[in-house]
């Protein structure tokens, strides 16, 4: 059986934080001592039979130190990750040189763009957080999503940085700065002969889209991604998610 990728975004996928939190969910990151993300309990049970099977890449918009703060159940940590949208790429924790450099190269023209985009958001009213992620796009926490709306609206629409406003939060993304870029560029490294992507939001649609089975929590993305794997509603999505994965990667383990 060849190699799966299995190329999964973190929060609301396989992560969520304790607002939806339920009874018997386990603790994996701490923000501040505060309890931050969980896993479902039966993600914790399947996990070590899908690192057995495939290989997982997180792809996150997460920064290398949010995505350091998660605590994999033993033996479950992925070897390889992507952190900022796909920009950064992780082994071992450890940021890898070659594909950051590749990185900035595709934002080199938008740098100066990025900077009067954090500067504009800083002088809004609206966003309660501003930041640079890894020097590769830019994001603001918004009250509401109708204020992130407000912020991505009065962004120049003629503007090759695209703004995409996910529940209350706003992202400027340049081009090259996105998911499926990111997968493609995964896919090229490491070759595999199947992959599998999971999502939940708008900013997932380019690696589900390049994805051979794509698994979404609901319906409401399947107009972009007609074909994918949807979760029902008795089932939470990450472990719809990991029980999917195992369905398809059904066979002998990998070595």
């Amino acid at each position: 059986m060849g190699t799966i990728l299995f190329a999964s975004d973190l929060d609301n996928t396989l992560l969520f934080s304790h607002r939806h939190r339920q009874p018997g969910d386990r603790c994996v990151e701490l923000l501040n001592g505060a309890e931050q993300g969980f896993f479902t309990q039966e993600t914790v049970d399947l996990l070590p039979q899908v690192v057995q099977r495939v290989q997982l890449l997180p792809v996150t918009t997460r920064s290398v130190e949010q995505y350091l703060r998660i605590q994999w159940p033993a033996g479950t940590a992925p070897r390889w990750a992507l952190t900022a949208n796909g920009a950064v790429l992780l082994r071992d924790g450890g940021v890898d040189r070659d594909w950051y450099a590749q990185s900035r190269e595709l934002i080199r023209d938008y740098q100066g763009e990025l900077h009067r985009i954090l500067r504009s958001l800083s002088a809004r009213p609206e966003p309660s957080t501003v930041r640079s992620v890894e020097e590769m796009y830019v994001y603001a926490a918004c009250p509401d999503p109708a204020a992130a709306e407000r912020c991505a609206g009065d962004w120049d629409p003629g503007s090759p940085i695209r703004a995409v406003v996910s529940g209350r939060k706003v992202y400027f993304f340049p081009p090259g700065i996105d998911k499926g870029t990111a997968l493609r560029r995964a896919a090229e490294r490491f070759g595999p002969e199947r992959i599998i992507a999971a999502g939940d939001s708008v900013i997932d649609v380019p690696m589900l889209r390049r994805a051979d089975l794509a698994l979404l929590p609901g319906p409401e993305l399947l107009p972009q991604l007609p074909g994918a794997r949807v979760c029902g509603p008795d089932q939470r999505f990450p472990d719809f998610v990991l029980s999917s994965v195992l369905r398809d990667a059904s066979g002998p383990a990998r070595t």
